[in-house]
């Protein structure tokens, strides 16, 4: 099995492939009960042309083709940035296990920043949130990027 540290290399890389296709660089991978990495994407929103086409939606839709199933109950997902609202709601409709995410996203993000969707959720199904895993890596590759388009 992958040590958790390794889990978040890889959306790592899948972040580093969102940059070099001049996206927003922002990985995300599914990783199942077992330890096992089911799917792995990245932004696609310029590729695209299509402002949902976020990591952690397209990781989640790979996941569900995988498993043939609407939910995801027995999966973890790992993204190199604090969700956004839009990513948050699909977290939470697909009954997501546990969320590991690196850097906060102050801006954008919803899950520690502002609309804090898990705090006060009363939903049966309870997502179990971890933060900051390799957050300087993914924090620094976001200012880099952002840093070359301006």
């Amino acid at each position: 099995m992958i040590c958790k540290i390794d889990y978040m290399e890889l959306a790592m890389n899948e972040a580093i492939k969102a940059k070099a296709k001049q996206e927003v660089p922002v990985g995300a991978i599914i990783v199942d009960k077992n330890g096992n990495v089911i799917a792995k994407a990245h932004n696609l929103v310029e590729t695209r042309n299509d402002a949902t086409s976020h990591a952690e939606k397209l990781v989640i839709e790979k996941a569900l083709k995988i498993t043939g199933s609407r939910y995801l109950n027995d999966y973890d997902i790992w993204v190199t940035l604090e969700p956004c609202i839009m990513c948050a709601s699909i977290i939470k409709l697909t009954r997501i296990r546990r969320l590991y995410y690196g850097a906060e996203d102050k801006k954008g993000g919803a899950i520690d920043n502002g609309v804090r969707m898990f705090s006060n959720c009363k939903s049966k199904a309870k997502l179990e949130v971890y933060s900051g895993f390799s957050a300087k890596k993914s924090e620094k590759l976001i200012k880099e990027f952002f840093k070359e388009i301006r």
